[in-house]
């Protein structure tokens, strides 16, 4: 098994689930910006970290 560390800038289904640390159909059901090229679903990498960092909370002032 590959590590993270190693994932090509395109990846799998699988492997961009592993990224995430989500399940396949948890991945299917998000709105992710992903390439279809005829029945193979890819994701860059570099989106899908933008994507993370997107979903990332800021903590509100007060609140820990």
């Amino acid at each position: 098994m590959e590590s993270i560390k190693t994932l090509p800038d395109i990846l799998s289904r699988k492997q961009a689930a592993k990224l995430l640390g989500i399940c396949l159909t948890t991945l299917d059901r998000l709105d992710i910006p992903r390439i279809r090229i005829r029945h193979r679903v890819l994701f860059k990498r570099d989106v899908l970290n933008k994507w993370i960092d997107s979903q990332t909370e800021k903590g509100k002032k007060g609140k820990d």
